[in-house]
């Protein structure tokens, strides 16, 4: 495991709100913020300053698409659906932050 990991992980591991958005990207493959935060019962002001640190450090990115289908966001109920909000999604270095915070929590 990369020091770069561990140490990321570290500064996150003080706000639980940081994994569980992290957790809820992880299930939902790609969300927005509003949905985020009825999912995670986490203050929607709170979600978007999460989702704006995350992007900063590398471990989101932003999903740039005009339709977003079932089979990438797990979580919605139609098939297809166009994309309104911004919708976000874990990157590498995020996957591998959040796998290294579930199994050393």
């Amino acid at each position: 495991m990369s020091e770069e990991i561990k140490l990321l992980a570290k500064i996150l591991k003080d706000d639980p709100d940081y994994f569980k958005v992290l957790n809820h990207l992880k299930i939902a493959n790609l969300d927005y913020a509003k949905n985020i935060s009825k999912y995670t019962k986490i203050d929607i002001n709170k979600v978007n300053k999460i989702l704006e640190e995350l992007k900063e450090i590398g471990l989101i990115e932003e999903v740039h698409s005009k339709t977003v289908k079932r089979t990438k966001a797990r979580l919605k109920k139609q098939f297809q659906v166009r994309m309104h909000h911004t919708y976000y999604k874990l990157t590498l270095l995020g996957k591998q932050v959040y796998k290294y915070l579930r199994d050393n929590n």
